[in-house]
Order: structure tokens, then sequence, then C-alpha cells
């Protein structure tokens, strides 16, 4: 059998088709990436007086593909709060006004709403005259309705956190005046004539006035970290403010024989709050030489770097250090952490450097390992 005679009898089972146009392979690429996005579109001719959707937003709106889209309904699919700025961006896109770009509450031809990001422009002819209007509609209901949730959420967390504040400064101030009272009036009584009995029971006494006053100075500065970390930051200078945080703890320093390296060189200033900086250093300061290791004196190393751009300011000992196990990492933090200092107790104070630092939008970190000696990094 010839080639020609198996060509004429299996030609019926070839499908000849005509070939791909521009045109055919635009609205493809078009239609696929519409619904890959959840977007249609649409088209208000002036000169003819209609309005044309297309299949996507016919999908989107839930249309029957029997519905003819006009202007008279158009406000039908825009929740009702929205028709003021529906109207408005008509009046002004028929104006000349470039573009309408906001996200909006749309209702479907079956009355469900949902929210839709809406664009649309003037439709300009040759002559430059505006010949109508067109735009797309992009479906971001479960965008938005995360966002509002997440929005919902924050405004939750910021509610608690405000009546957590007012309530732990109405206590911190209540508190007070009840501990300065009771200091006032262990300073009035007579102790010669107590016994020695009572003379302990008073001293015990006098003890835990002092140390619920300690307690409370603590909570009113935990409570007045927030208030603040909102004032401007100033440019600091590292050297000159430890050089005074070292007189402060001169008696401290020299009685423990410790020693303090600084270098400042790589990063001498930051934009910092002074007060907050001043806590910092003087608590990482004490804790290296209160918790100093019983071989060796105190070395505490103070400096600061910049690594791609993030400031870090380093404060590390040679001191005991401390089990940071996954499990405890951040236990230190806490101002529920017992330690062997008694009235020296740096718990509180590293709990109120951590909320410092954080309240800043800063970090910190600690490396330690038992017998060798902890290190403090703060990025700010």
């Amino acid at each position: 059998m010839s080639a020609s005679k198996q060509n004429g009898i299996f030609s019926f089972f070839v499908k000849k088709t005509a070939p791909e146009t521009e045109e055919f392979r635009e609205n493809f690429f078009y239609e696929q990436i519409a619904t890959l996005v959840g977007a249609g579109g649409w088209r208000v001719d002036f000169l003819n007086k209609k309005s044309y959707f297309d299949k996507q937003l016919q999908k989107i709106l839930e249309t029957p593909d029997s519905y003819r889209p006009s202007l008279k309904h158009a406000l039908h699919f825009f929740e009702m709060n929205f028709h003021e700025t529906i109207i408005n961006s008509y009046h002004n896109l028929a104006s000349g006004t470039p573009i309408f770009d906001e996200v909006i509450k749309m209702v479907t031809y079956t009355n469900k709403t949902f929210w839709a990001h809406a664009i649309s422009k003037p439709d300009i002819d040759n002559n430059g005259e505006i010949v109508g209007l067109k735009g797309v509609v992009v479906n971001v209901n479960k965008e938005k309705e995360r966002e509002l949730m997440l929005e919902k959420a924050i405004d939750l967390v910021e509610a608690n956190n405000s009546r957590l504040f007012t309530f732990a400064n109405y206590v911190s101030h209540n508190i007070k005046s009840h501990v300065n009272n009771l200091e006032l009036t262990s300073q009035l009584v007579e102790t010669q004539k107590f016994t020695e009995d009572q003379k302990e029971l008073f001293n015990n006494y006098n003890e835990i006035a002092k140390s619920l006053n300690r307690t409370v100075s603590r909570l009113n500065e935990v409570v007045s970290i927030q208030t603040k970390a909102s004032l401007p930051k100033i440019t600091i200078d590292l050297e000159e403010t430890l050089e005074e945080i070292k007189t402060q703890l001169r008696p401290l320093i020299e009685q423990q024989e410790a020693y303090i390296y600084t270098d400042f060189s790589e990063v001498p200033e930051i934009e910092y709050n002074q007060e907050f900086l001043n806590n910092i250093f003087t608590i990482l300061i004490k804790n290296g030489i209160l918790n100093k290791s019983p071989s060796r004196k105190p070395e505490i190393k103070a400096y600061c770097i910049e690594n791609d751009k993030k400031i870090s300011l380093i404060i590390e000992d040679n001191g005991k250090g401390y089990d940071l196990s996954d499990k405890n990492a951040d236990q230190i933090f806490h101002m529920s952490r017992s330690t062997d200092n008694n009235e020296n107790n740096q718990s509180v104070g590293l709990f109120i450097v951590k909320n410092q630092v954080e309240a800043l939008g800063g970090k910190i970190e600690v490396k330690s390992k038992l017998g060798y000696g902890t290190k403090f990094i703060i990025t700010i």
C-alpha cells in the first residue's frame, strides 16, 4: 500500500487544529492567572451605555449566566456602609481621577458578603477622552478576615495590658504608703525597755518592713518601664556612662577586688534611654561581682560591636555561671528565681533589665556555663 493511500485512509483520525492566535494565548493566560488569584474584571462603556462582567467576576459575584450587569443595580454588589465610597469613586474616576484602589466589602448575587480589593481606572480613547471605566476585583476575604482577627487580638492584648498596668500601679502606690507607715512606726518605737525576746521580734519586724519596701520599690520600677520607654532616645557615650556606674559601685568593686575591662572603640555611642542603660550596666556588673567564683577574683568585660547593621552591647563575667539547660535557660530573668544571695538578690534586677531592653524593641540573650562565667548579649 502506497504512502499516499495510507495517508488517505488514516487522515480522518488526525484532528486538524487552527493555529493559536496571540489574542487566544493572552486570554488563556489571563483566565488562568485570574482563577489563581481570585480576580475578575469589569467595564462600563459610556458611549454605548453598557456594563460588562468577565467570566471570572461572574463566578466571584455568583451571578447567573443570564444576568446582564447594569449601573442601575451596581450598588447591590456593595455592602451598604461602602455605598458612599463607591458613588464618590465613580464620579471621581469619570471626572479624571487616575485610580481607585481600596479594600471594600462586597455582596454576591446570592447575598453573601466578602472582602475585595478593588482597583478601577478611567477608560481613555486615542483622543484622550474618558469613554468609560474599567477595573478588577480580587477576592481577599480570607486575608482580610485574618487581618481583622489579628487586629482584634492585638486590641484585646493592649486592653488587658492597660488594665494590668493600672491595677499594678494602684497596688504598688497603695502598698508603698502602708510600708512607709510601717517603717515610720518602727522608728518611733522605743526599744530600750524591751526584753531580749521582744528586741529580737522587733528586729525581725524591721527586716520584714525593709524587705517589703525594697520589693514595692522594684514593683514601681516594673510598672514605670512602659511609660519611660516612650520617652525620646538620646545619643549616649558608652565609656562615659560606664565610668559613672563604676564610680557608684566603687565600694563594692573595691571590697570584692573586682576588675572591669571596657572597649567601646568599635561603637562608642548609641541611641538609647539613659536611665535604662544606667540600670542595665549597674545590674549586670553587680550580678557578675556578687556571683563571683570562689576560686578567682571577679572580672567584668563590657564592649559594643556592630554586625550586619545590628548593634550588640555585651557584658560578660568570670563568675560561677548558671546551669542554662534548654528547660531553664529563661529562668534567670524570672523574679521567682532563687539565688544564694540574701538582700543582694539579683533576680528582680535581671527581670527589670530584660523588660527594659524589650520595651525599647531590643533583645537580651544569656550564655553561661557553671564554673566558667556568664555573657549577656543585648541587641539594640
